[in-house]
Parts: C-alpha cells; sequence; structure tokens
C-alpha cells in the first residue's frame, strides 16, 4: 500500500488557472442577525454549504487573477476577528503568473443592494442566468438565476458590511487553493 499522492505548488496553481477561466460571481447576503454577536468559534461550519444562508445579489467578477503572500502587499483581506475586536487581515500582492491563491475582485455598483446588512460572501462558478435581461447586466438577484452554480467559497463577514446607496462597495477576495 502507498501513501496519498501530494497536491504540489503547481498543481494548485493549475487548479487556481481552471477556476479562473470559467465564469466567477461573487455573491453577498444579510446571513442571519445571530452571527453579529457571536465569537468565531460559534459561527457554523461552511464546509458543507452549496449556497448562502440569504442571497441578496450577486456581480459578475471585475478582475480574476493570481496573488502571492506579502506583508507589505497591497491586496487587503479579513480573516477574522482578534479577541480585542479588531480585524485580523492577510496581506498580498497582485502576480502575473500561476500561483495557489486565486485573486478576484468586484466592483458593486450604488444601487446593488442599496441599504442591506451584509454578513455573507460566497464566490460561484458557472451560474447561469435567466433568459430575456437586458445585455451588459452584471448584477444579478436570486431570481434572476437559471442555475446559481457552484459555490467555491464561503465567509460570514465580522464585522458585517453596512450597504449605502451613496457608497460603491470594492471587495477583494483570496482563495488559497
Amino acid at each position: 500500500m502507498g501513501t496519498l499522492a501530494t497536491l504540489t505548488k503547481s498543481g494548485r496553481a493549475a487548479i487556481a488557472s481552471a477556476i479562473a477561466a470559467r465564469p466567477l460571481h461573487l455573491a453577498w447576503g444579510t446571513g442571519r442577525e445571530e452571527w453579529d454577536g457571536q465569537e468565531d468559534d460559534a459561527l457554523p461550519s461552511l464546509v458543507e454549504r452549496t449556497e448562502l444562508f440569504s442571497e441578496v445579489g450577486r456581480r459578475t467578477a471585475s478582475a480574476v487573477g493570481f496573488a502571492e503572500p506579502d506583508e507589505a502587499g497591497g491586496i487587503v483581506v479579513p480573516v477574522g476577528m482578534r479577541p480585542d475586536g479588531t480585524v485580523e487581515v492577510a496581506r498580498y500582492r497582485q502576480s502575473t503568473e500561476a500561483t495557489p491563491y486565486l485573486y478576484v475582485r468586484v466592483n458593486y455598483d450604488f444601487a446593488d443592494a442599496g441599504n442591506a446588512v451584509i454578513r455573507e460572501l460566497g464566490i460561484f462558478m458557472d451560474t447561469v442566468t435567466k433568459e430575456g435581461l437586458p445585455p451588459g447586466q452584471l448584477y444579478f438577484t436570486p431570481a434572476e438565476l437559471e442555475d446559481p452554480g457552484r459555490l467555491l467559497a464561503a465567509q460570514i463577514l465580522r464585522p458585517s458590511i453596512l450597504r449605502s446607496p451613496a457608497v460603491r462597495q470594492t471587495i477583494e477576495f483570496v482563495l488559497p487553493i
């Protein structure tokens, strides 16, 4: 009997490249209000999720590429909450070469979920929208989806995002493969 094969760094970069070549959307949702006061270890596991808890919409990715961990990098993503209530972050820099870190940026518009409290995010691959939607439409509500696609990654936001129709929200997401 042999041991299990090891997925190499170049193999992970190949998987990230294959995902990057597919249609990607970043969905957001209101999640559950009880998450607001919970500690990170009390939040639900998202491993078995195939959809967000309460999606309000999704937008086609504005940029898809690759990143590398870099303590001085300009891509800053939240990774958790510290006991003192501050947000713990990870830093990355963009890479022109394929890496095991898939980078997704989404520029939401002012009216997208204009007054919602956003508590969850999810990257979806292969979303299919319903026929008859306006050409060039980039933001879709759940009712406008024929097939939501496959949920690749999900995150509960802490702290949540209080949307305002006066703010154009940009979200950067790094998915380690």
